[in-house]
């Protein structure tokens, strides 16, 4: 299966799953309330499972962590970008923070996962090198900074001065447990063909399999088309910082002799790919325009076809 097929099939299967959930809600059969229930879902129990289960059959190696460095830095510089961009728009807190979570993120294990799987002909040290770039890389600014703007930005009751405490109850949340769980577990001499560990760990595959069906219904649900020039502006701004200059910074940053070009192609990759769609999760739980976050996901999954594809080509 080529490239170009497979991130064709992966976008093919998220849109429609996200038109279904949208159908379901026109004919009153789940509600735009019910999102909350999903989005809760994916991040106490489907989300967890998704992590550890990737984690604890992967071998980690320290030399992937320059990988997630880079991906970390590429990853501030546009929070710190959109959140500039914004500023000089006079954009409402709403959009600001909306604009930051469409632009910075990006789904890296839902669909770069598949991808890299696909283009490096399952290579199990690419599948290595992809999971510790996108757990560390994306997954710690993600879970931690992803949140804390969806809620700085947000309409939410929390209490700004709560920030710090509401930053530090990630390290006790599912979602870091699943991460730490996961890698001390890979580290362990278990055999994964014992029928005990193979059971063990099917059982949170399983568990995680189901994450692509909640954050898609959590989208479908949420998702109302907005007309107006200033939609129109932030759809561009976030799809031009997301699918074109991220990637562009990546290709910079890692255009030297301490990466082979397998790291190279999978850092460059992992950025190309489109908003990740846990940060309507995150502006869903916050009131943070989650109806805009949700238009960038799904504009630049289809974009994505696209940009993807010609910028794997600038480095293949």
């Amino acid at each position: 299966m080529s490239t170009s097929h497979s991130l064709l099939e992966g976008v093919i299967v998220m849109l429609a799953i996200i038109s279904l959930a949208a159908f379901l809600r026109k004919i009153s059969v789940l509600k735009k309330d019910d999102s909350l229930l999903f989005s809760k879902i994916v991040m106490k129990v489907t989300l967890p499972a998704l992590i550890f289960s990737s984690l604890a059959i992967s071998d980690f190696h320290a030399d992937f962590l320059r990988m997630a460095l880079i991906m970390c830095i590429i990853e501030i510089t546009i929070i710190l970008l959109a959140w500039l961009t914004a500023h000089l728009l006079k954009f409402d807190r709403g959009k600001t923070g909306a604009l930051i979570l469409a632009s910075a993120f990006g789904m890296t294990t839902m669909l770069g996962y598949p991808l890299i799987r696909e283009v490096f002909n399952n290579n199990p040290v690419s599948i290595e090198e992809a999971v510790v770039t996108s757990e560390f890389g994306v997954g710690f600014l993600l879970f931690i900074v992803g949140p804390l703007i969806a809620m700085y930005f947000g309409e939410s009751t929390v209490n700004r001065k709560d920030i710090g405490q509401s930053a530090a109850r990630f390290f006790i949340s599912p979602v870091f447990i699943s991460l730490v769980a996961g890698i001390l577990f890979s580290f362990l001499k278990i055999d994964h063909e014992n029928e005990v560990s193979a059971t063990f760990l099917r059982f949170f595959k399983l568990i995680g399999n189901a994450n692509l069906l909640m954050v898609t219904f959590t989208i479908g649900l949420l998702i109302e088309y907005k007309s107006g020039q200033n939609v129109f502006l932030f759809l561009v701004l976030a799809l031009i910082m997301k699918l074109i200059l991220k990637p562009l910074l990546a290709i910079w940053w890692t255009d030297n002799g301490g990466f082979t070009d397998m790291m190279r192609q999978i850092v460059i990759i992992e950025t190309a790919l489109p908003s990740a769609i846990l940060g309507v999760v995150f502006a869903r739980r916050y009131n943070c325009r989650p109806d805009l976050v949700s238009l960038a996901i799904m504009a630049s999954l289809v974009l994505s076809v696209i940009t993807v594809n010609l910028i794997f080509l600038l480095v293949a």
